[in-house]
């Protein structure tokens, strides 16, 4: 005796999406000449290089704290740009992934031991 059991396609191919989990940093569409968006995702992306070379290389330099510092602070210009002119959705969808970046960053600089932790007195 043969047990035959049929499963239904669980993802319909015009309806699966990635996990943006998966895909890395936002990849947002936008008009190609708006240079406040454009450039978010530009310092986005360098971010993520830095990621990877640290995690190659196996250390976290000087050298890539201080490019990290200029893209910090450019990320969060660009972010209080899009808020001063009241581009509140366009902000919003950015605004999580900065943070995101920055709370990965701190980890990874805490891996490689860059960061010193100062405990509070009690």
């Amino acid at each position: 005796m043969s047990l035959l059991i049929s499963f239904s396609p669980l993802i319909v191919a015009n309806e699966y999406r990635e996990s943006p989990k998966l895909t890395g940093s936002a990849q947002l569409l936008q008009n190609p000449e708006d240079n406040i968006l454009n450039s978010l995702d530009v310092a986005l992306d360098t971010i993520s290089n830095i990621y990877m070379q640290a995690l190659l290389s196996g250390t976290h330099t000087p050298e890539m704290e201080i490019s990290f510092r200029a893209l910090e602070i450019e990320l969060y210009e660009l972010l209080d740009r899009l808020y001063k002119q009241h581009r509140l959705k366009d902000y919003m969808k950015y605004e999580p992934e900065v943070t995101r970046q920055m709370i990965i960053y701190g980890m990874l600089k805490e891996l490689f031991g860059y960061t010193q932790h100062v405990e509070k007195p009690k």
